[in-house]
């Protein structure tokens, strides 16, 4: 059965870019998996906005000027039927209006995998600690008091949101109550990290405690994606990473380290609502934790993994 996305675009093609200064406007368009397979790309007659793609090339780059700041995307581009070219990032970013600085292009095709539209998060309901009580994410407010593992009660610095279509690699991943000590339900964006101890951390890594991606804790039963047609997504950040508990669960706290360096608009957004962290998204961040790849995930999936 087909799924549908909307997400943004330029009409451009990277490899054959127009000249310095023309102006770049972002469209809406859908994105269409025909298979439902988790990927959009020349086979099984996949489309943007009705027109079959006929290539894509993930990796090109488009740099635009905003007002005189030059912010840089990665993403796809894809060639459609009816003879237009049109490039979507794949970095977390939201496209802005603005000019055409450079492009780059890449000369290998291949898809784009559904799970490549945005950064980590939680979802809507979530009950997250604070210094009034659990209190659902999106009532969190800059300012307001999480409680964290590390460092006690922490204000809130940016609190982000933003809705998706949250079907199949972007469908949230549910932990059952009860599948790593939470009382209620959890979810959780795919690549959300859960702090996860025992033995085995310890013995493989040298770490009583780290941080896995959710979707590399997957098992059959109690913990799986929940595929939905939309959903809204939060994430917070602080001073630096840190572990705050979701539904009592040690979660990790929106990591800059990982996105922000890369995701200029994003970066701007923050430092224009809060100028007091000018210079901050842009020092060195370290996770608060050993963030383990899927491989070594592996390792710790077993009937003994608990989280901390």
């Amino acid at each position: 059965m087909p799924t549908s996305y909307t997400d943004q675009f330029y009409v451009i093609d990277p490899y054959s870019p127009p000249p310095t200064g023309t102006a770049l406007n972002f469209v809406n368009y859908t994105l269409t998996d025909e298979n439902d397979d988790g990927d959009l790309d020349r086979f099984n007659n996949d489309s943007i906005n009705g027109f079959d793609i006929q290539s894509s090339w993930p990796g090109d780059v488009v740099n635009v000027d905003v007002g005189g700041t030059i912010f840089s995307y990665k993403g796809t581009t894809f060639y459609l039927s009816n003879g237009t070219q049109v490039f979507t990032p794949t970095d977390g970013q939201a496209l802005q209006n603005g000019n055409l600085s450079n492009a780059s292009a890449v000369t290998t095709q291949g898809p784009l995998d559904v799970g490549d539209f945005g950064p980590p998060c939680f979802t809507a309901g979530t009950l997250i600690e604070t210094d009034r009580g659990m209190t659902p994410v999106e009532q969190i407010q800059v300012g307001d008091l999480v409680r964290t593992l590390d460092n006690g009660l922490q204000p809130v610095r940016w609190h982000g949101s933003r809705g998706v279509p949250a079907l199949d690699k972007r469908a949230p991943i549910r932990f059952a109550p009860g599948a790593i000590g939470n009382v209620r339900e959890l979810l959780v964006s795919a690549q959300h990290k859960i702090l996860v101890s025992g033995w085995r951390a310890e013995l493989f890594f040298g770490e009583t405690e780290v941080l896995v991606a959710a979707t590399h804790l997957l098992n059959a039963d109690t913990i799986h994606r929940a595929p939905r047609r939309y959903i809204d997504y939060h994430h917070l950040m602080f001073d630096r990473h840190e572990v705050l508990l979701a539904e009592g669960v040690p979660t990790e706290s929106f990591y800059p380290g990982e996105y922000i360096l890369q995701d200029y608009a994003l970066r701007e957004e923050i430092e224009h609502l809060f100028p007091e962290m000018i210079g901050l998204v842009d020092r060195g961040w370290e996770a608060a934790r050993t963030v383990l790849g899927g491989q070594e995930a592996k390792v710790l999936c077993g009937d003994i993994l608990h989280a901390a």
